[in-house]
């Protein structure tokens, strides 16, 4: 798989970093955790060395644990693998209290603590704070996460679910060294979402918008969006015969997000329909390609199939151009 470096991590990362925020959720024996050592070391295989995780990821499970990054560690320590790059994340709310933020000292030491024990690293690659309080100073958040960079206990630090004036100010909170501290951003982002007029994500989530982007090309720091095929949304339509040409036809039976049912989508929807018939690929696979044209952008990316890995290195090891998905 190819890579791409960065003036804000110390080594390449792979183009498309693998999601793994359902690993575990079954439970941490059998054939749950075999699927996700299959789609594990099918990953590495291609030369995928890139992994997204969060402390919360599980606890919505059957086990209500960090389940995602036990799984990680058990395949890291079987596999003898030692040269994975790692993104897990800290501070999200807690599943029984969504009102009580956790953007603080305190949790960050539980939630980086608790995922070194469980990765079985001693030092995180990369943490990123999972969601913003914006009540909390931001000048704060980065004290409290720049001390872990200093201590050695994480390589870089970075933020999820933050708007483009909180990630600002703390770059410039941060000073002339600032990428010897901070890594990049993920948001949420697609092509069906940038094709969205006034698209909210729910739950607290933020859309990478044109502010965040503008921020990014001063810095030149990396996006690492997450929801990037929009939940499949243009599959669904292909799968429901879905037709748009000048208003949407053929969409009863879809069952994606219809307000993303727009004029651009509709726009977007032909030429990758298009495109799929020139390159021989998936709908949804082409709305990554979309995303590894944007400018230092490493979409995270889940499967639930290894046969599925087969596309997205094809994808990540194809040269795309924006100019590709204009209609």
């Amino acid at each position: 798989m190819n890579t791409i470096s960065f003036r804000t991590y110390p080594v390449p990362l792979s183009r498309i970093c693998l999601g793994t925020a359902g690993f575990g959720n079954a439970g941490l024996t059998g054939e749950p955790l075999a699927q996700a050592f299959a789609i594990l070391d099918a990953y590495y295989a291609m030369g995928g060395r890139f992994l997204d995780t969060a402390n919360v990821y599980g606890r919505w499970g059957v086990d209500r644990t960090n389940a995602s990054e036990l799984v990680l560690g058990r395949w890291l320590k079987e596999r003898r693998i030692t040269d994975m790059t790692i993104t897990t994340k800290a501070c999200h709310w807690a599943p029984e209290a969504p009102d009580v933020s956790r953007v603080t000292a305190d949790a960050m030491a539980h939630d980086v603590e608790e995922s070194r024990a469980s990765l079985g690293l001693d030092r995180l690659d990369i943490l990123l704070l999972h969601r913003d309080n914006e009540a909390v100073d931001i000048r704060t958040i980065v004290d409290f996460c720049v001390s872990y960079v200093d201590k050695g206990i994480i390589e870089r630090f970075g933020f999820s679910n933050f708007r483009a004036d909180r990630v600002k100010t703390a770059i410039e909170y941060l000073g002339a060294d600032w990428d010897r501290y901070f890594v990049g951003v993920s948001n949420e982002q697609s092509l069906a979402m940038d094709g969205a007029e006034g698209y909210a994500p729910g739950s607290g989530m933020i859309a990478t918008d044109a502010a965040l982007r503008g921020v990014q090309a001063v810095h030149e720091f990396p996006l690492f969006p997450y929801s990037s095929i929009a939940h499949g949304f243009f599959t669904k339509l292909q799968r429901c015969g879905a037709v748009y040409d000048g208003a949407w036809k053929n969409t009863d039976d879809f069952r994606g997000n219809r307000a993303w049912l727009t004029a651009k989508n509709g726009a977007a929807y032909n030429r990758l329909t298009a495109l799929s018939a020139e390159k021989g690929m998936s709908l949804s696979m082409l709305s990554l390609g979309y995303l590894l044209a944007q400018p230092y952008t490493l979409p995270v990316m889940t499967v639930s199939r290894t046969e599925q890995l087969d596309e997205l290195n094809a994808v990540a090891e194809t040269a795309w151009d924006t100019a590709m998905f204009e209609a």
